[in-house]
């Protein structure tokens, strides 16, 4: 009998090490990069070089021995709408040109398509650029999008004969491709195209209490009444897209009263803040009156 249960055990220990091994190795085939708002996944075997700048971080995702290249630009800058044009345009057709002179060819030599993607649920349009004539035909895709209130270029590129390869990889950063939306400072909601100068003086040093759909008061803590605490608490938060508390701290306030403060601004929830149409993080403060009790 002892026999036999030993060598149940043995086989249930060969059998969960199996399966660990199993998991670490399927996870150990992606790579994460996330970094200043901007994460995407990429393949185990690839190499990530990041060439990013003070106006735009730059990623390129490459693999020794092969034709294939991915280039993930995004601009620092908040872009409203009206800037887009200008984007694409100063942005954008650079790219084109450097895929030209790349391939070692002339722009008009180029066979432009345009076309459409989605990356990360969201629709980018771009073009696709073909060089038939050189002696490794290849093509560019160039694709741009607007997410989280910055300007992305999404570039790859591959010899023809490299397609197979490179689709997967590519589909797998398109898909895992995220921007985080900018903090805007106090709360907002528009549908224009206002300047970022003009955007900043309407929203900025605003008190949330008015544009909460849910604010609990804070419970008076009996050592803050014991010792007669009174005053006002201000409280930092940021507000996620969906409009929840997704931090807080005190910034002044009487220090017993600070904890329940900040207790009851996680409980608060505030309606979607959209700039321009789309959702973004708003960090503001809301504010706290307590009058001392004497019993």
């Amino acid at each position: 009998m002892r026999l036999i249960q030993s060598v149940i055990i043995n086989i249930a220990i060969a059998v969960f090490i199996s399966v660990l091994a199993f998991a670490q190795t399927s996870d150990s085939g992606t790579n994460h990069f996330a970094k200043h708002g901007l994460a995407f996944d990429y393949p185990a075997g690839w190499t990530l070089t990041d060439n990013s700048t003070e106006q735009a971080q730059q990623l390129l995702v490459t693999r020794e021995g092969s034709s294939v290249q991915f280039r993930i630009v995004v601009q620092r800058n908040t872009t409203f709408r009206n800037e887009l044009a200008d984007q694409q345009r100063n942005i954008t057709e650079p790219l084109v040109k450097d895929v030209s002179l790349k391939l070692g060819i002339s722009e008009r030599s180029l066979q432009r398509t345009v076309t459409h993607i989605d990356v990360g649920g969201a629709d980018a349009e771009g073009v696709q650029l073909h060089a038939p004539s050189i002696n490794k035909p290849s093509t560019v895709e160039v694709y741009s999008l607007r997410r989280g209130l910055r300007f992305v270029n999404l570039v790859f590129f591959r010899e023809d004969a490299d397609e197979s390869e490179g689709g997967p990889v590519w589909a797998r950063i398109r898909a895992s491709l995220k921007v985080d939306s900018r903090v805007i400072v106090g709360t907002m909601a528009s549908t224009e195209s206002p300047s970022s100068e003009t955007a900043n003086e309407n929203i900025e040093g605003s008190v949330l209490n008015g544009n909460a759909t849910d604010l609990p008061q804070p419970v008076y803590p009996a050592i803050a009444r014991a010792a007669h605490a009174s005053g006002t608490v201000v409280v930092q938060v940021l507000i996620d897209e969906q409009g929840n508390v997704i931090a807080a701290h005190a910034i002044s306030g009487h220090p017993l009263l600070q904890a329940a403060s900040v207790a009851a601004a996680r409980e608060a929830k505030f309606s979607p803040t959209l700039l321009e149409g789309e959702p973004v993080k708003v960090t503001g403060v809301i504010q706290y009156n307590f009058v001392a009790k004497i019993d």
